[in-house]
């Protein structure tokens, strides 16, 4: 065989190409020499190799190294008249994943990527595949343009594809017939466990598992059944299933959790656990009632994370050194305040695990139990069982403590317990809902304790939020940051180089990957204790705190904005701009 017998087959595997019907195609060798990218004497050598072993030419090729996937595609997106398409730069749209199922798109090697004019374009790795073509066509019903796309663009894409759509594919296939709304309990307990729902439901747990996602959401709308993923904090729709899977899929979860399928009037808590890809996972489940059906939503806690350290949290130097000023101490009260989700916890547990020695005894009350931690005595809140934040923290006193963490403070029993144990001789942890660090303190007056007892007791306040951090890999410098937002730029460093964010496949096409904490926080020294005592008002208390080198969590933010770390926009979207520096 020599050059001139080189027929056009599609060569995305590395193959030759077809000539169409009634159009010679210029051999694919010749093209490629042309174009510079192989020399002659590769040619002759990956044609000997072609008629040794039968090969195609193509693959030929990229087992040598001779040329790369991506100019391999472009010479014969030339040579066969079609577009040639980067998948690796562009998201999967999910109303067109939802036309190809995943399990066709992974058997066929074939990507959708638009739909203009009433004709879909899918992006194929063998385009001329005729059979794979018609196929398609059939499946979604309306014509099709191919284009063509390299196999390691489309492996990546079809890593990204909506997988649950498998899931719901075989669900949908064994469920011929829509199960009534008023289904009788032993026949939705039947369904609850047969081989559709328990494959569904274990698919879209180990996805969120593996997609880094902390909770997931399932919600009955009027028409469909909607999941969504809380990645990074925010959530995300994965999934929508036809409105009668909703009661098997509730009541699945319902079995998991060792709940009662019967009650779906009143809310309900459970919980259990899997393991995913060897990664032990906490389920907590929590169902409400809503007008079109009960609502689930699910908190995952992977147990292996219980490695926090405080240098891992985004803390600036400044604010741990004057952390761990605060709770080095051998008494008083250390308290984070922040909404719920704000990384609270976490920052405790960096905290505990620091504090953490042979010597020291640790005990703590939560609700729940997040992460264990080796050496640490953790109770967890049972209210059936009599076990409360106040009663408990009565009974840690008798138990030789050195440090205690309460979850939370919640109410004036457990906020008086705990400020006595810290006027005792112990060093107490908790957190508080508050806006911010100084806002905790009128807060806990506001509880009944009297302001002399918060002044003595308090040692140190933070507070907390979550931002998004910029995927190191597809960030765009933004040099005209602060010249968009002029209201700011008082407030924004100008050293620095700003970014926003972009999208790739190492992030998920959002543009970030992971969070980090923006913090402000205040030592008290005698001069904030006796403001406390005197009952100054939130804006004094602020600008005294300020005045001693506090760090607003604004400030934060807008420092780690300043070093790429995050986005302007993100800290403006967790922190508000503070009016006492404003």
């Amino acid at each position: 065989m020599n050059d001139d017998s080189l027929r056009a087959r599609s060569v995305l595997n590395g193959t030759d190409s077809v000539p169409l019907a009634g159009r010679r195609r210029r051999p694919l060798g010749e093209l490629l020499l042309d174009e510079g990218l192989i020399s002659a004497e590769q040619l002759g050598q990956a044609l000997e190799i072609q008629r040794s072993t039968g090969k195609r030419l193509g693959r030929v090729l990229l087992d040598m190294d001779a040329v790369g996937q991506e100019a391999l595609a472009e010479v014969l997106s030339q040579q066969m008249g079609i577009e040639f398409v980067r998948l690796a730069g562009a998201g999967i749209r999910e109303d067109l994943a939802r036309r190809l199922p995943a399990a066709v798109a992974r058997r066929l090697q074939a990507i959708p990527v638009s739909d203009e004019h009433g004709m879909l374009t899918v992006a194929m790795v063998d385009p001329l595949d005729i059979v794979a073509v018609d196929d398609i066509r059939r499946l979604v019903g309306m014509p099709v343009r191919t284009a063509i796309t390299t196999p390691d663009d489309f492996q990546n894409a079809i890593d990204r594809y909506p997988v649950l759509e498998m899931a719901m594919e075989g669900l949908l296939k064994d469920l011929a017939a829509p199960v009534e709304e008023d289904i009788s309990l032993e026949t939705l307990r039947r369904l609850a466990d047969e081989a559709p729902i328990v494959r569904l439901v274990n698919q879209f747990l180990e996805e969120a598992v593996r997609g880094r996602a902390s909770d997931i959401h399932i919600e009955r709308h009027a028409d469909l059944v909607r999941v969504r993923f809380r990645v990074d904090g925010m959530l995300q729709t994965k999934l929508t299933l036809p409105k009668h899977t909703h009661a098997q899929v509730i009541s699945r979860i319902k079995i998991l959790g060792n709940m009662d399928i019967a009650e779906r009037r009143a809310p309900q808590d459970g919980s259990f656990q899997l393991t995913v890809d060897g990664r032990r996972v906490d389920v907590r489940v929590s169902t409400v009632p809503s007008i079109f059906g009960e609502k689930a939503v699910m908190r995952l806690l992977e147990k292996s994370a219980a490695t926090f350290t405080l240098e891992k949290l985004g803390i600036s130097p400044r604010d741990h050194g004057r952390l761990l000023q605060i709770v080095q101490r051998p008494q008083g009260i250390f308290l984070i305040t922040g909404p719920t989700g704000s990384g609270k916890t976490t920052t405790l547990y960096a905290i505990l695990n620091r504090l953490n020695r042979d010597e020291v005894n640790i005990l703590t009350i939560e609700d729940p139990v997040e992460y264990h931690i080796g050496g640490v005595t953790q109770v967890q809140v049972n209210p059936r069982a009599g076990v409360a934040f106040a009663s408990t923290l009565r009974h840690f006193l008798r138990q030789d403590p050195d440090i205690i963490l309460v979850g939370e403070v919640r109410d004036e029993e457990t906020a008086r317990i705990a400020m006595q144990a810290a006027l005792t001789g112990h060093l107490v942890l908790s957190t508080l809902h508050a806006n911010d660090a100084v806002a905790a303190l009128p807060r806990l007056m506001d509880m009944g304790i009297e302001p002399y007892l918060v002044a003595s007791s308090l040692e140190g306040v933070a507070a907390q939020r979550l931002v998004r951090v910029l995927c190191p890999h597809c960030r765009k410098p933004h040099p005209n940051a602060r010249e968009e937002l002029p209201r700011l730029a008082e407030h924004i460093p100008e050293e620095g180089t700003y970014y926003h964010a972009v999208g790739c496949e190492m992030c998920s096409y959002t543009g970030f990957r992971g969070r980090v904490a923006v913090f402000e926080i205040i030592p008290l020294d005698d001069e904030l204790r006796q403001m406390i005592v005197s009952r100054v008002p939130h804006h004094d208390l602020k600008r005294a705190a300020m005045a001693k080198g506090m760090t607003t969590m604004f400030q934060d933010g807008m420092q780690k904005a300043s070093r790429g770390i995050t986005t302007i926009d993100e800290v403006l979207r967790v922190v508000e701009l503070d009016r006492d520096i404003d």
